[in-house]
């Protein structure tokens, strides 16, 4: 059995953000920017001119905004439809623009859709309180909570308006797009029914943030399901992945850049999320807080803007270990404390 991990990146050049490169005949790569470490995202534009379909939107920011208009307007696309793959801003935010503006028809899965409308609505300064007690019980100190309540909201502040209507796409359904069909797989853990495009011909995966090249997508517990377990979700996920697309087919990721070796990166990732349990449950054979896990999940320096995202995660492995029955939990001073059994 090859131990080679290497990936391999086919594709030299790199579209600027808000520009766009074909790389295949009715396949072009669209970049655009992103206001944080990961400053940018892929979308993928399929099919020519007349009749193009955008998988992911970007963020609706103004600056997205403006170079969405000026691309369009320069390269005289014509976009008739948008799919989403899956419910972040970075990749629905400007669904409903796209709507509004080009009069595109909607694409997405269900329970995404449905999600995405719950959490746009959130409102600034109109905090649940199952969401405090939540993250209370979770470890977070005050500080950390006033944070939390005050980018309460911001969700929905990057995202248009999502359409009141929209068309659903689920798992093995098969899609015309430009030249190609595509077979739609689904994936689960980083959202609930994240959607890949798979072409039929075997050459290409647009993968969203199913199967990125150099970094692992997050994969978090939140208030609205405490009990949740995503992170076997994800690892179900990449497994069946694998067993439907072909090692040698062109991925095409949201972040980084296209590269060729699916098995390999799949793997990669299965193998990081169950070297991290083995990690917390050696860390756990002394009771510990949620918040007191972090030096065995992250290589990176845990600061105020990345917290939440690094609790969500580290909750997701707690309960991920809780539920295959490796660890237990107790409620201590308001706080669970999670203990190896």
């Amino acid at each position: 059995m090859s131990t080679d991990t290497r990936l391999n990146f086919p594709i030299e050049d790199i579209p600027k953000n808000g520009e766009s490169l074909k790389i295949a005949d009715g396949l072009t790569w669209v970049r655009m920017p992103l206001p944080m470490s990961l400053n940018h995202i892929n979308l993928w534009l399929i099919g020519e001119n007349h009749d193009q379909t955008l998988v992911d939107t970007g963020m609706h920011l103004p600056e997205v905004v403006e170079k969405w208009t000026a691309l369009i307007n320069k390269e005289n696309y014509s976009i008739k439809r948008v799919f989403i793959t899956h419910m972040h801003p970075d990749h629905v935010g400007m669904g409903g623009w796209f709507v509004d503006q080009h009069n595109c028809e909607f694409m997405m899965s269900r329970t995404d859709y449905l999600q995405c409308r719950v959490l746009s609505a959130d409102k600034t300064g109109n905090v649940p309180q199952v969401a405090i007690d939540f993250y209370k019980k979770a470890g977070m100190k005050e500080e950390a909570l006033e944070r939390y309540v005050s980018r309460f909201g911001f969700f929905g502040s990057i995202i248009y308006p999502l359409p009141s209507s929209y068309q659903r796409v689920k798992g093995g359904d098969i899609l015309n797009f430009g030249e190609r069909e595509w077979k739609v797989l689904e994936g689960s853990g980083h959202t609930m029914e994240h959607l890949c495009l798979y072409s039929l011909d075997e050459e290409y995966l647009i993968s969203g943030d199913q199967i990125l090249p150099t970094i692992s997508s997050h994969v978090g517990v939140f208030p609205t399901e405490p009990e949740a377990n995503p992170l076997e979700d994800w690892i179900n996920s990449c497994k069946r992945l694998k067993s439907q697309v072909n090692e040698e087919v062109l991925v095409l990721p949201a972040h980084g850049r296209p590269f060729i070796g699916a098995h390999k990166r799949l793997d990669a990732l299965i193998n990081l999320h169950e070297a991290n349990l083995e990690s917390l449950h050696d860390l756990l054979k002394e009771p510990r807080k949620a918040t007191e896990t972090f030096s065995v999940l992250f290589n990176r320096e845990i600061d105020e803007n990345n917290f939440l995202m690094a609790l969500g995660e580290s909750l997701a492995h707690l309960n991920c270990l809780e539920q295959r029955g490796a660890i237990s939990k107790d409620l201590i001073d308001g706080v669970y404390h999670y203990e190896a059994n």
